[in-house]
């Protein structure tokens, strides 16, 4: 596909009892930041060409304003409460082209002057955030004294798929659609917002639930 994945992240309205159940099936939390200006904090665990990012409230108030307001994430972290979707997946570009349609969102953590380019439309956070990553690069390639701790237990290594189950009868935006025909990640109807990750290709057959104390399924 013309676009591979850069990370993942899921709104979590309990970070600390998510962490520990990730931490207990055997992921490796290595990076903490709090997003000044847009009232979000994360913590990240690492894989080679990819990251899972739980995010969550951190200031209200960064988080109603005008330039946070159109990325829905005030709506997202709250998600149980707004039905909001609480998931987002940023793809990194195979070259120099990138083959949906963006807006620039100036995030407030950004330098002056940087945007993220956002796929999702504005103020449609029913949907996942869907952004591009133009600067960074899979883990793996970096000089090793730069490389995060990429081991966890159970040797998973690679994200390869992501499918996003959303509620039936919602509208999905074109470049949501643009996404799935592009092989990006699948899109499947269901009752409750939640999301599947694919590590390795799951050619282990097997997998974890980690819900209800977060929206995921983990398959390997």
């Amino acid at each position: 596909m013309a676009l591979t994945f850069d990370h993942v992240f899921i709104c979590s309205d309990n970070p600390q009892a998510a962490e520990r159940a990730l931490t207990d099936f055997g992921l490796q939390f290595s990076r903490r930041r709090i997003h000044c200006g847009q009232g979000t904090a994360n913590a990240c665990a690492f894989f080679d060409n990819a990251y899972l990012e739980l995010l969550w409230r951190h200031d209200d108030d960064e988080l109603q304003s005008e330039v946070v307001g159109p990325v829905g994430l005030w709506q997202r972290v709250r998600w149980r409460e707004t039905g909001a979707s609480p998931f987002g997946i940023a793809f990194r570009p195979e070259g120099s082209e990138v083959p949906v349609e963006t807006w620039p969102y100036p995030a407030p953590f950004l330098p002056a002057g940087a945007n993220l380019p956002i796929v999702t439309p504005r103020f449609r956070w029913r949907e996942p955030l869907t952004f591009i990553s133009l600067t960074s690069q899979a883990l793996v390639t970096l000089p090793p004294e730069r490389q995060p701790p990429l081991d966890h237990r159970g040797g998973h290594h690679r994200l390869t798929g992501v499918t996003v189950y959303k509620p039936d009868g919602q509208e999905i935006s074109e470049g949501l659609k643009e996404l799935c025909n592009l092989g990006a990640l699948a899109l499947k109807p269901s009752a409750e917002h939640h999301i599947e990750l694919e590590w390795d290709d799951a050619k282990r057959g097997e997998a974890h639930d980690f819900r209800p104390t977060l929206p995921m399924v983990l398959r390997w």
